[in-house]
């Protein structure tokens, strides 16, 4: 029973971090759309490195439409990993207490946590291939820590 109490805990900690991020990014969806805007147009790095732009100014992308369709489905992913994180915890809290089998709860709470896990792996690379690091170094490091977070639940949920 602790092991799956403890393994709850972590995978709400998960969700509910999801879910604040989520809650801002449907409430004031313009903060966050507009920092992947710039990234996806590259604005930042065409002022302030414009030879290293030049050479990769042909990924840049302008379109409201098409940066609304990614910010869109980025915030849909989200929610969706913010739901399903919280049903595994729930999931994992009920086998705790006998209610429900406990392999069904870890493999519901492996595959969020892998959903979780995917996300920042899906903000590294498309960050990469915008160059995001060279003036949003921080969006990448936080990127791979909140998918090192969700590879060491991950890891827990496992053995």
């Amino acid at each position: 029973m602790a092991m799956l109490m403890i393994e709850a805990a972590l995978v709400a900690s998960l969700g509910l971090w999801m879910a604040v991020a989520v809650y801002d990014n449907w409430r004031h969806a313009r903060l966050n759309r507009e920092a992947v805007a710039m990234v996806m147009r590259f604005d930042l790095m065409a002022r302030e490195f414009p030879e290293d732009f030049r050479l990769v100014a042909h990924r840049s992308i302008e379109s409201e439409a098409v940066i609304s369709l990614v910010f869109n489905a980025m915030r849909l992913a989200e929610t969706v990993a913010a739901l399903a994180l919280s049903g595994a915890a729930v999931a994992l809290a009920l086998a705790g207490f006998g209610q429900l089998d406990a392999d069904t709860a870890r493999t519901a709470a492996m595959i969020a946590t892998t959903f979780f896990i995917l996300i920042w792996a899906g903000f590294i690379v498309g960050g990469n291939y915008f160059h995001y690091y060279y003036c949003h170094p921080w969006g990448q490091s936080n990127h791979f820590m909140f998918m090192y977070w969700g590879f060491f639940v991950l890891l827990v949920l496992m053995i």
